[in-house]
């Protein structure tokens, strides 16, 4: 295991933002990498800053990682007119790197967010979205974490995904024809199986890693507790 290893939390909240926001994050240490993250587009596409602004401000710097943190593909009818398939070929122009799932990659039905995922020329990761059986955890159903060689370094990015997911997309999504679920999302009554599904991702990372940084669609307000 590499020493210095440093975790950079990212955690994003739903802030159901009007317009797309980008925010950048640099590890002023050994390469200069800069993170560029967007989170709660929702869509809104033609506000003062644009998917093609955001390209290009990545592409005028070096050693650049372009990704997002869910809530992309819903909210006006850019979105909902082909189920988020134009977001996700704007996001492919734009350059972007890696995506987490918000809650509301699920609007459009579990096959929805499955095509979301697939049309994208960038990976989707999140730590505690699984397969699930008899109210059993089994395998992730993306990979928790990517890791990245830039700038000098390796980055790796954990997504995290909202346990709130079930009650503000559809519950039926998340189960098969005879309403038994068979998809989860990790969380637990007290949180521990969220906190535990991120340690053991962020551990996993940091063996692989110099830098980990934690790509969270999380709700901080009272409703989402704990």
């Amino acid at each position: 295991m590499r020493t210095g290893k440093k975790l950079l939390a990212l955690l994003l909240t739903l802030s159901m933002a009007l317009s797309l926001t980008v925010t950048a994050a640099a590890a002023e240490e050994d390469g200069g990498v800069t993170i560029l993250y967007t989170n709660d587009v929702h869509t809104y596409i033609d506000q003062d800053l644009t998917y093609s602004l955001v390209a290009a401000y990545k592409d005028s710097l070096e050693n650049a990682l372009l990704v997002d943190a869910g809530d992309h593909i819903q909210g006006t009818a850019y979105g909902g007119m082909d189920q988020g398939a134009t977001i996700i070929q704007l996001m492919n122009a734009a350059g972007y790197d890696l995506a987490t799932l918000g809650n509301h990659e699920f609007d459009y039905d579990m096959e929805g967010c499955m095509a979301a995922i697939q049309a994208a020329d960038f990976p989707y990761v999140s730590c505690n979205f699984c397969h699930e059986a008899d109210g059993v955890r089994g395998e992730n159903v993306l990979d928790s974490y990517q890791v990245f060689e830039v700038g000098g370094v390796s980055v790796a990015i954990v997504g995290i995904t909202t346990p709130e997911s079930f009650t503000k997309s559809t519950p039926a999504y998340f189960q098969d024809d005879n309403g038994d679920y068979i998809y989860g999302i990790a969380g637990g009554p007290d949180g521990e199986e969220l906190y535990d599904a991120i340690q053991e991702a962020v551990d996993a990372a940091s063996a692989e890693a110099d830098y980990v940084i934690a790509l969270g669609h999380l709700g901080v307000d009272e409703s989402s507790q704990p």
